[in-house]
């Protein structure tokens, strides 16, 4: 990551519009920024945090990690790894590989649920059409004290 504010003309984002790009709440990012995540806001000339593109890069590709259950622990050594240069990209190939096979284990197993609860479901609306269709029926013959 490069410093932000680098280039003098760089668009910057206030807390609050990177708030409202990124959907964290201020002490998600701040915690962010706190772990090392993402490199800390430069102030602006008024002493407010001014976030540069590069942090809204950096928070969705965070963000997207974070969706997908990786452990801060791991996207803190994928953050360190980028940090080292271009000679750990196998090594955060490598790290995304392997998380993405456990998403593709954790979705099969999802998906095999989800299977398991439409048949439940199948189950319980032919049971309710069968019991609807049995007191049905008992309303409809005559009861013995009308016989």
């Amino acid at each position: 990551m490069s410093a932000p504010g680098s280039t003098t003309h760089t668009k910057t984002y206030s807390l609050d519009e990177v708030v409202r790009i990124s959907g964290l709440d201020p002490q998600t990012l701040r915690w962010y920024e706190d772990q090392g995540l993402i490199e800390s806001a430069e102030e602006d000339p008024y002493g407010e945090r001014a976030y540069s593109p590069l942090h809204l890069r950096w928070l969705e590709f965070l963000n997207h990690l974070r969706s997908t259950g990786m452990a801060p622990a791991e996207m803190n050594h994928y953050v360190e790894l980028y940090r080292a240069g271009d000679s750990t990209i196998a090594a955060r190939r490598e790290l995304l590989e392997a998380h993405r096979d456990v998403l593709r284990i954790q979705a099969r197993d999802f998906d095999s649920t989800l299977r398991y609860l439409d048949w439940k479901i199948g189950f319980y609306l032919e049971r309710e059409a069968a019991l609807a269709r049995a007191s049905a029926a008992a309303d409809a013959s005559p009861s013995a004290a009308e016989a």
